[in-house]
């Protein structure tokens, strides 16, 4: 078994964004405000150095509180701050959605996220899209940002292939900053027959292979929620708030996957959860795991640190793609 004891976060270079960042990005959460910092100091203690913030729902906690650390520590220019913008709002006295994929929005969201977390700028914003609305005048609009300097780069979220491409091609023909991450709640190693949420967008072969072909680094959510980790029976309270998050794994080829996992922990002395994060870290492309900041002051941050050292190859890969038989167990 690898010793975490004083092991760091794996770093990765991320040419799209000209940062080398850890492979685990903490995502603070409202919902234990307490752990917070606390959790960023445990966080940077293992070389962490970025963190994923949003304020759906209106929630402005974890980004006064983070603002607030960094200004103390003094360590704004080292940690990379990625902000949720666009979220949709609610009108109650009508009953409906607003949307809020416009490009007065990103100026206001950005204005929001500034004001909040006390910093000049912003190293990474994205937003999920409305395949209703044209995208050109959103992402031209965040062009004009990163000109101002308020932001460094930008990515999205549930952008299908198609639109990824599109958007994309947009922005090269006209000289515009490109789209330079894709963050997704969708890639795990189990099968999930549905998204978290009815209007996410799956992680499918065609977005898989266009984040390949356009070289872009993934930002994917690795909570127990999003790795399926109720399949193997220790999974977090959070991942069984909603019986759906439960019920979507049911897919029958996780069965075999789950035998094949064990196994494959077993043999390596990692547990089932390292493997579903390893699994993650180890694509074609660059992806870094977004992970909940109060896991950092528990048992669970010790796994994070041995996933984020244990690269899968190819034949890893390949042998837990295949079914379980006597004669295909891992050496």
């Amino acid at each position: 078994m690898l010793d975490s004891s004083q092991m760091d976060f794996r770093q990765v270079e991320l040419p799209t964004l000209k940062r080398v960042l850890s492979n685990i990005m903490a995502h603070p959460s409202s919902a234990d405000p307490d752990a917070h910092e606390a959790g960023l100091d445990e966080y940077a203690r293992l070389g962490g150095n970025a963190i994923h913030l949003h304020g759906e729902g209106g929630e402005t906690h974890s980004r006064r509180a983070t603002g607030r650390w960094l200004q103390q520590r003094g360590r704004r220019p080292e940690f990379f701050l990625c902000t949720q913008i666009g979220h949709a709002g609610w009108d109650e006295a009508e009953g409906r959605e607003i949307d809020r994929f416009t490009a007065s929005a990103v100026s206001e969201d950005i204005d929001a996220d500034l004001e909040l977390l006390e910093t000049k700028y912003l190293d990474f914003v994205y937003l999920d899209d409305n395949p209703r609305s044209p995208f050109e005048p959103v992402i031209e609009a965040i062009g004009r940002q990163i000109e101002l300097g308020r932001i460094r780069a930008f990515g999205v979220r549930n952008w299908d292939a198609k639109r990824l491409v599109a958007a994309q091609g947009h922005l090269s023909a006209n000289s515009l900053p490109g789209i330079a991450a894709v963050v997704t709640t969708e890639l795990a190693l189990p099968d999930a027959q549905e998204p978290l949420w009815p209007e996410y967008v799956p992680f499918e072969p065609e977005l898989r292979a266009a984040v390949e072909a356009l070289h872009l680094p993934v930002f994917a959510h690795a909570a127990d929620i999003n790795l399926g980790q109720c399949l193997f029976g220790d999974e977090d309270v959070s991942a069984r708030l909603r019986k759906h998050w439960l019920e979507r794994w049911h897919d029958p080829a996780n069965h075999a996957l789950v035998e094949r996992v064990e196994s494959f922990a077993a043999a390596r002395g990692l547990t089932t959860r390292e493997v579903n994060i390893a699994w993650l870290l180890s694509q074609k492309f660059p992806c870094i795991a977004i992970t909940p900041l109060p896991h950092m002051l528990m048992g669970r941050r010790s796994e994070y640190q041995r996933a984020s050292h244990f690269l899968l190859n190819e034949a890893d890969r390949t042998w837990l793609a295949l079914p379980l038989t006597e004669h295909s167990r891992p050496a």
